[in-house]
């Protein structure tokens, strides 16, 4: 039987967002899946009145809708859109539509591991939400295997129905440096360590602070954007002179500071890819990263790993050692590879397979 399916609607929320990990995954694979879309019925991206910095499609279409924005305008405007139209509902970063829960991207389920982490109000909604559709999503995709096995760890899913499809770092190969960027922070060239993400708490930015302490002679760089209604207050801990805190930095801004530091800090308790690391060893930049979650699965020996509960390292001697060959790295994570697996999951779907 004909399926009675007739577009696909992208849950464009993550438009409306800064970009972090998640809404990158999100802008990166709808460039390449527009590439990939025609065989597919009708893409529609739909987005909140907030959305900005929207991409040049060809074949998706972006339509902003309804008057409501943020959490009500994805659990109410969104669904309602996606039933009138008899749509294959797509939610790309982690959150989805209570009614229309169809084919989700579940990224990691910190929020569910770890709720220490996170605010009370963010852990119960993310929680109340994820027990009402986790039975009715039709296809879930993730992005490591670590990330699977957690889900499945987690929750009573078919492993049948999900799927992976890692991150890339081509975007990168867009980015032009913003030279201007290390004069801006005070900043010398290979004299600092940079760390770039959200300051969520399973980051571990405590270990920077303590590393920082322990090494006074050289400064720890840090950018993120401070979220306190989601993760709380997380400055319990000494901040030494050493230790610079950036706030929120251009995506140009970013790369020219990554590519002149001594190495790329990524002490996470918990990750489900780490595409900042993967970013940075895309420059040919040293990657240090926790021993923790899905770190060896993603970089190998790529990466210089260390304990997140021990932040009493020599990096100069950590450093020194080998490390190897990138290429083999690049080559295996690629956001068109993930766009072509997306693209079959859909196709399934609105064949009914």
């Amino acid at each position: 039987m004909k399926n009675k399916k007739q577009i696909i609607v992208i849950n464009g929320k993550f438009l409306s967002q800064n970009v972090t990990g998640v809404q990158r995954y999100a802008r990166e694979i709808l460039l390449e899946l527009d590439k990939l879309s025609g065989d597919l019925p009708k893409i529609v991206l739909l987005t909140d009145k907030n959305a900005r910095d929207v991409a040049q499609y060809r074949h998706i279409r972006v339509e902003k809708h309804g008057a409501l924005c943020g959490n009500l305008w994805e659990q109410i405007t969104l669904p309602f859109y996606a039933i009138r139209h008899r749509a294959l509902c797509v939610s790309l970063c982690n959150m989805a539509p209570i009614l229309t829960p169809h084919i989700v991207v579940i990224h990691d389920v910190s929020y569910k591991v770890n709720k220490q982490f996170f605010s009370k109000k963010f852990s119960l909604w993310y929680n109340f939400v994820f027990s009402l559709i986790i039975k009715h999503i039709k296809a879930i995709v993730t992005v490591s295997e670590f990330s699977k096995s957690e889900i499945l760890r987690c929750y009573k899913v078919d492993p049948k129905k999900i799927s992976i499809t890692y991150n890339g770092w081509q975007h990168y190969e867009r980015i032009i440096e913003d030279k201007t960027a290390l004069e801006k922070y005070g900043l010398v060239p290979n004299k600092y360590y940079f760390s770039m993400s959200s300051m969520a708490p399973n980051k571990n930015f405590k270990w920077i602070a303590k590393a920082a302490k322990a090494n006074p002679d050289v400064v720890f760089a840090v950018s993120g954007a401070i979220n306190n209604k989601v993760f709380g207050n997380i400055f319990d801990f000494d901040i030494p002179e050493n230790l610079k805190f950036l706030g929120y930095v251009s995506d140009e801004e970013a790369k020219t500071l990554t590519h002149h530091c001594k190495a790329f800090l990524l002490p996470s308790y918990y990750e489900g890819f780490g595409i900042p690391s993967l970013e940075a060893i895309s420059m040919g930049t040293k990657a240090v990263v926790s021993d923790r979650s899905c770190m060896r699965e993603i970089f190998g020996d790529c990466a210089y790993y260390i304990s997140p509960d021990d932040p009493d390292v020599d990096l100069e001697k950590l450093l020194s050692a080998p490390h190897a060959d990138y290429k083999d790295l690049l080559q295996k994570y690629s956001w068109k590879k993930s766009a072509e697996a997306l693209h079959k999951i859909l196709k399934n779907a609105i064949d009914g397979r």
